[in-house]
């Protein structure tokens, strides 16, 4: 039976991407958690270096979750480091365009019943 969180990304998998945000961009990654009554918050936030640990935040990520989550710590942190480099990278992990869907002619793809076969 395969067991997913063998599979899962961990502490080691999350500093080799904030390492590589650094490496390619120059970008420092920070995570900050704030606690509140009915869920935690995490932020990432990729800032420049310039001799200044506190300079210009250029790109942030934010997750929230509930208390007694089944995922990790690490899997959401993996996740907002991964979402910093895709907004580094320029593409965005979060791009998709919202709104209906539409048809390769412009017009609204409208919902249609499934046939029996």
């Amino acid at each position: 039976m395969p067991q997913v969180t063998k599979n899962a990304p961990d502490a080691h998998d999350t500093y080799n991407m904030c390492a590589a945000i650094a490496e390619e961009f120059g970008l420092i990654v920070e995570f900050t958690c704030h606690y509140y009554a009915d869920y935690v918050q995490v932020i990432a936030r990729a800032r420049t270096y310039k001799e200044n640990p506190e300079g210009e935040v250029t790109h942030q990520a934010l997750t929230k979750y509930r208390y007694g989550t089944k995922t990790a710590r690490e899997q959401l942190e993996y996740g907002l480091a991964f979402d910093l480099w895709c907004q580094c990278d320029g593409m965005g992990a979060t791009a998709a365009k919202r709104g209906p869907t539409y048809q390769w002619n412009g017009r609204l793809e409208k919902i249609r019943r499934r046939t029996a076969q």
